[in-house]
Formats: C-alpha cells, structure tokens, sequence
C-alpha cells in the first residue's frame, strides 16, 4: 500500500468532516420533522376531554340552527301576511261603503249602514217635501216686523 500524502490526507479529512456536518444536518432535520408530525399526529387524535374550540363550534352550531328554524317560521307568518292585510282592506272597504260580505251580491247594502252622499241628498229632499206639504201655507209673521 502507498502512503497518503498529507496533502491527500488532508483532503480525505475535510471530506470526511462535511459528510459528518451533512449527517448532522440531516439528522437535526429528520428530529424537526419528526417532532412536527408528532404534534400534527397529536392535534388529529380526538381526545376524550372535550377542547374549546370543539364547545365553541357546537355552540355556534346550535344557535345557527336555532336561528334557522325560526327564520323558516318568520318566513311562514309572513308568507299569508299579504293575503290578511288585503282581506282586512276589503272588509274595512265594505264596511266603510255599507257593503254585506256574507252577501254575495255586492250592490245590495247593509239596513244599519250610512248611505252615499247622493242618497242622503235624495233622502233629505224627500223628507223636506214631505214636511212642505204637511205645513201650514203661511208662516207667522216674526216679531217687530213692519208691513
């Protein structure tokens, strides 16, 4: 065997040491990677003490459910709303016009409601006339009058 010089020694040394320093890195790698999957490995592990962020999901869950149900309600009231406003209008209108909603015939009016301004105006005139002709022909004179 030949003997190395120490310039080849020399070599062959630091050669040797960055392979150890490689080693070494890759050994303090794989420990960081190793603890890191250990602590992924331990967060996916359910765990039989509940976790807040678990209590604080199940609570919001809970009251978006809660909420959900009673938009679906709102929805429902408000879904024949329309139709009982519009049927509150019309039987405020008939009553209003003197008009019988039990009646099928919508011309025919109510005995004790008011009648139109042209009814009244006819029935004024008829009450007048017929109070004409009951009165006297002349009227008394009025007081301190002077012919």
């Amino acid at each position: 065997m030949t003997a190395l010089s120490s310039h080849e020694t020399h070599s062959v040394s630091d050669e040797l040491h960055q392979i150890k320093n490689a080693l070494r890195l890759m050994i303090e790698t794989q420990r960081t990677q190793t603890e890191m999957l250990a602590k992924l490995i331990e967060a996916a592990t359910p765990s039989e003490e509940p976790h807040p962020l678990e209590e604080a999901m199940a609570a919001v869950a809970g009251a978006l459910h809660d909420q959900t149900t009673v938009m679906e309600r709102v929805e429902t009231e408000i879904g024949g709303l329309g139709r009982e406003v519009e049927a509150g209008v019309m039987r405020g209108l008939a009553s209003a016009l003197g008009v019988d909603t039990k009646d099928p015939s919508p011309h025919k009016r109510r005995a004790h409601a008011r009648p139109t301004s042209e009814a009244t105006k006819s029935e004024a005139r008829d009450q007048s006339s017929a109070r004409d002709s009951s009165e006297p022909a002349t009227r008394p004179a009025a007081p301190n009058a002077q012919c």
